[in-house]
């Protein structure tokens, strides 16, 4: 069975940093990033447990607002944008989640960055600077495929050699 999770425990590795400061600045980060993914950006248009009754949305559930931003990238967004946004939407709260627990960093940095160079690519901008946190969550994501979790995280636990 060992031998069967090998590659998948490969993959999950962090980026050997021994380093107290440097292992610190890749938590502040990968923190900082998880929580505005999950409980700020997520919050708004997908039903989580943390989602405000405001919201008026109900678990697992993707808001209005958010299908016809989807509608407007084009084929093949437009064909089915309620998938779409769904899975933007939990893309967001999980890989929120999973970067501030450390869990599956370089897996979850990976379907953040797709997630977000797709929007770069196909979202109607408006010539304003709106366009930042996508970009900036796009460059966070490269950076923790990188380097994974680092020492703070459970990837480090699960994958440390005893």
């Amino acid at each position: 069975m060992y031998h069967q999770l090998l590659p998948f425990k490969k993959l999950i590795i962090p980026f050997r940093i021994d380093a107290l400061m440097p292992n610190i600045l890749v938590l502040i980060p990968r923190l900082i990033t998880g929580y505005l993914l999950a409980f700020v950006f997520a919050v708004n248009k997908f039903g989580t447990p943390w989602t405000p009754k405001s919201a008026g949305l109900g678990f697992l559930e993707v808001s209005d607002w958010f299908v016809d931003l989807v509608k407007q990238f084009g084929l093949p967004f437009s064909y089915m944008p309620e998938l779409f946004a769904w899975s933007v939407g939990f893309t967001e709260a999980l890989g929120g989640i999973l970067l501030i627990l450390g869990l599956n960093t370089r897996i979850t940095a990976f379907f953040v960055t797709v997630t977000m160079f797709t929007t770069i690519l196909f979202r109607p901008w408006d010539n304003s600077w709106s366009i930042m946190p996508t970009f900036t969550f796009f460059c966070l994501g490269l950076f923790f495929m990188g380097f994974g979790s680092g020492k703070f995280g459970l990837d480090y636990f699960i994958t440390k050699r005893r």
